[in-house]
């Protein structure tokens, strides 16, 4: 059997192949019975070679080729070229496998197989495979979600229970990043089935996750992307001057004791000192690179802090940066707490940059 995996999505092309592995390998040698080729270079000839060569040992053998077809590109005479050998390989017995594992192309659009003659001749080959993972969307046609509904189905598929709602959140977070959403899920799940057996005294059924829902209160606690959002909302209603506003993010972000006190009393510093040099640089018309260069920020959170740099007077920046230095002293000589000192700081800091 021949198989050609390609597309813009290189983690479900990877699932896909992992999933075809373990199916072959139910001997457990197909290690053993396994060829990885690169495609720059290889010739018809080899491939055929290794891709006809009997199974060890073993009930299958398995020959991946990575990048054969983009090597080629759209070279004439490509398909005359290799037709021998994909003929061959398209009649080998159900032992022998050969996977043709093509790289997601590149951002500006080369490397992009789907106009190649190799494609065009195993398409029109029996017995081949031809898969291609194409990006998921954070959006669809009425609405629906490409990368929520993969979500969900992958979540059904591990019997993880999880709201709509927080598969909504997650995909909001952390966008059509499948690794990553992956990554989250399998976390989630993990915690919320530690929540059950702690409800439970330790002892909790093995299909507890079907009983405990992931929340989307679960995905805000426990997925970084949404933590960052929460603090940088939190920075930015401070140095907006949105005192109450302010106020409510900290107390939220403590209860959920997703960042503690001293970190967040280390990013307003860092925002503040940012602030600063963005209001010195703009009182000295300098252009957004220099700003960009003397801060590190690009993209939006540097237009972000430019808005901000113009509604800020210099000398209330440098005395913002001043009350949190005090806020630590009165916290280190033991005067105050830390959450004490965090939300008078906080109130402070409103007040100056209102």
């Amino acid at each position: 059997m021949l198989y050609v995996f390609y597309g813009a999505d290189d983690f479900r092309s990877a699932e896909a192949l992992a999933e075809l592995r373990t199916s072959l390998n139910s001997d457990g040698m197909l290690t053993n019975n396994t060829s990885v080729l690169t495609g720059q270079g290889l010739t018809p000839a080899e491939l055929t070679q290794h891709a006809t060569a009997m199974p060890f040992l073993a009930d299958a053998r398995l020959v991946i080729v990575e990048g054969l077809i983009t090597a080629l590109g759209s070279r004439r005479g490509a398909a005359d070229e290799w037709s021998s050998s994909i003929d061959i390989i398209a009649q080998l017995p159900p032992s022998n496998h050969v996977v043709f594992l093509e790289p997601a192309p590149r951002r500006d659009g080369r490397q992009d197989i789907s106009r190649s003659p190799l494609i065009g001749l195993l398409s029109n080959t029996a017995n081949v495979d031809i898969r291609e993972f194409a990006k998921l969307r954070t959006w669809g046609r009425g609405g629906t979600s490409e990368v929520a509904n993969w979500l969900l189905e992958r979540a059904q598929t591990q019997m993880i229970s999880i709201d709509r709602e927080a598969i909504e959140t997650l995909v909001d977070l952390i966008g059509a990043d499948l690794r990553a959403l992956a990554q989250e899920l399998n976390k989630l799940a993990a915690y919320a089935t530690a929540r059950e057996k702690q409800q439970h005294n330790g002892s909790v059924p093995m299909t507890s996750q079907e009983n405990s829902p992931i929340t989307a209160a679960d995905v805000r606690l426990m997925t970084p992307q949404a933590r960052e959002e929460n603090i940088f909302a939190l920075i930015d209603a401070i140095v907006e001057g949105k005192g109450q506003l302010a106020l409510q993010r900290l107390r939220r972000i403590l209860d959920e004791a997703s960042a503690t006190p001293s970190f967040l009393q280390v990013m307003i510093a860092r925002q503040l000192r940012n602030l600063i040099r963005g209001t010195e640089l703009l009182e000295r018309h300098a252009s957004q690179k220099e700003i960009a260069d003397a801060t590190g920020l690009r993209g939006f959170p540097l237009t972000k802090l430019m808005r901000q740099a113009r509604q800020i007077s210099l000398p209330a920046a440098e005395a913002a940066l001043c009350d949190v230095e005090a806020a630590d002293f009165a916290v280190k000589s033991g005067l105050m707490t830390t959450e004490l000192a965090l939300e008078l700081l906080v109130c402070q800091l409103a007040s100056r940059t209102n």
